[in-house]
C-alpha cells in the first residue's frame, strides 16, 4: 500500500534537497508531467519541489545537473543548455508542460549587460524541440517590467526606471521571446513576476492579465511590491491544466513590498 508523505526541503550551497521520499497515497493521474528548464535556478527549486509534492513527474534539465541533490523516484535529472535543441529534445518524452525560468543572472545591479539572447534564442530551440517531440504546451517566466524599458536615460530619479534602462538588453530580450511565442503554435503563458523574495506561500498573489502582450503600465498593481518564489511556484503549477490563462501575459504583484517578508537562510 502506498504510504502518504509530507517532504521536507531545505536549500543548501544554491541546491534543492528533498527528505522523507514515499509514493503518495494517489498517484495523481489527472496531474501533468514537466519539464523544468533552468532547473539550478531560485525559481526553479518551489516549482520542483511542489510538483513532487503533487504526484507529478519532474525531469529538471540544467547545465550542471550535479548540482541538483534531489532523491526522490520521480525525479530526474538531464543535462543540457537551451542552445542546444538535441539535448533539449533529448529531456522530454512528449507528453510533459514545459516550464522554462532560464534567466540571466544580475548579481551585479549597477552593471549594463551587452547584447542577450538568452530567452530569444534559447526559447526559439527550446520550442524546436517541443515540435520534435510533440510537447504542445509551456510556461515562461520573464519579469515585471518586460514592457516598460524607457526610450532613453530616466532623469527622474526612479530606481526602478533606472534599473531596467541599465538591463535594457535583458529586458529587451524577454520581449523579443515574448513576440516569437505570441507568433508560435504553441499553448503558452507568459509570467511576469514582480521582485522574487524567499519566504513562505503567503496566498496573496494579484494578477494583471494582457493578451496580444500589449504595453502596459504594471506599476498599477504596485511597482515596488515582492512575491515569494514559493506563491509563483504554485502559480505555475497551477497553469499546467488551466486554460483560463493561455495565450497571456500574465503580472504577478501583491500589497507586500520588498523586505516585508524575511529571506529563507541561506545556509
Amino acid at each position: 500500500m502506498a504510504i502518504a508523505r509530507r517532504s521536507l526541503i531545505k536549500r543548501s550551497a544554491g541546491a534543492l534537497t528533498l527528505a522523507g521520499s514515499g509514493r503518495l497515497a494517489h498517484a495523481a493521474e489527472n496531474l501533468r508531467p514537466v519539464v523544468v528548464i533552468g532547473a539550478t535556478g531560485r525559481s526553479a527549486g518551489p516549482i520542483i519541489a511542489q510538483a513532487l509534492e503533487q504526484g507529478r513527474r519532474v525531469t529538471g534539465l540544467a547545465r550542471r545537473p550535479e548540482r541538483l541533490t534531489i532523491d526522490h523516484p520521480n525525479f530526474t535529472a538531464a543535462r543540457g543548455d537551451v542552445y542546444d535543441i538535441d539535448s533539449l529534445s533529448d529531456a522530454m518524452r512528449g507528453d510533459e508542460v514545459v516550464i522554462s525560468v532560464i534567466g540571466r543572472g544580475l548579481a551585479d545591479v549597477d552593471s549594463e549587460p551587452g547584447y542577450v539572447d538568452l530567452y530569444s534564442v534559447g526559447g526559439s530551440a527550446t520550442l524546436q524541440a517541443m515540435r520534435r517531440k510533440g510537447n504542445k504546451r509551456i510556461i515562461t517566466m520573464t519579469s515585471g517590467g518586460t514592457e516598460q524599458i524607457p526610450p532613453a536615460k530616466p532623469t527622474n530619479g526612479d530606481p526602478s526606471d533606472e534599473f531596467v534602462w541599465r538591463h535594457r538588453n535583458v529586458y529587451g530580450d524577454m520581449q523579443r521571446w515574448e513576440r516569437i511565442l505570441l507568433r508560435s503554435d504553441m499553448e503558452y503563458v507568459v509570467l511576469r513576476p514582480r521582485r522574487l523574495i524567499d519566504g513562505p506561500i503567503q496566498n496573496n498573489l494579484k494578477l494583471s492579465v494582457h493578451r496580444n502582450h500589449a504595453a502596459f503600465d504594471e506599476r498599477s498593481g504596485g511597482h515596488r511590491s515582492s512575491v515569494t518564489f514559493a506563491d509563483v511556484a504554485a502559480f505555475t503549477l497551477a497553469q499546467c491544466e488551466g486554460n483560463g490563462y493561455l495565450g497571456t501575459a500574465v503580472g504577478i504583484y501583491s500589497d507586500v513590498y520588498l523586505g516585508a517578508l524575511p529571506e529563507a537562510s541561506k545556509d
